[in-house]
């Protein structure tokens, strides 16, 4: 009789309690932990000054629940880029891609894939050249998959992103072409 009251009592339990909800399989992450580890993999790759430039924007929530890639000019670079016409976020943005890329997802795009920026008008152009190795823009990837962290991805680029006049942005293209842009670009981690 004990054991049929437990077996009741446990479905009566059972049956009021409000039903769990889904969770998405994907693994909580903590943005500013995922931050802090992408700063320390870039000053031991020595790129500390983009990693003093994202360590003074530490405390916004610039880059909360995103997944992200860096592109990094060296700090010779950094020293000389002029960064008086336009403020520390905007010049942090202009060297993001808003998902995560590593350096194989780029070697399967088409050659001169466009790639949303951070900044909302612009767009990277991918160019792979053959054995020069792969250009975002101006700027070619001379030391890929530098984070090892789960929702950043860093390369370190050759120069400072420059966009020209005739770099495509979205007021140029079309509604029709930027619907799969203006989305989440997917990729497989695999």
């Amino acid at each position: 009789m004990a054991p049929l009251f437990l077996f009741l009592h446990t479905s009566a339990l059972a049956a009021s309690a409000p039903e769990p909800q889904p969770h998405p399989i994907l693994r909580q992450y903590n943005q500013s932990t995922d931050l802090g580890s992408a700063i320390s993999d870039m000053r031991r790759q020595s790129y500390d000054g983009f990693a003093i430039l994202l360590h003074v924007l530490n405390d916004t929530n610039l880059f909360r629940n995103t997944e992200i890639t860096f592109l990094m000019p060296s700090d010779s670079d950094l020293s000389r880029a002029d960064m008086s016409q336009e403020d520390l976020q905007t010049f942090i943005l202009r060297h993001t891609i808003p998902a995560w890329l590593m350096i194989n997802h780029m070697l399967r795009f088409p050659n001169r894939t466009l790639v949303p920026c951070s900044l909302p008008d612009k767009m990277f152009t991918i160019t792979k050249s053959g054995g020069s190795g792969i250009y975002v823009n101006n700027a070619r990837i001379v030391s890929p998959n530098i984070c090892e962290n789960s929702r950043i991805s860093c390369h370190g680029i050759s120069d400072v992103i420059r966009f020209t006049q005739d770099s495509f942005s979205t007021e140029k293209l079309s509604p029709k072409m930027l619907s799969p842009v203006r989305g989440r670009i997917t990729s497989s981690r695999h």
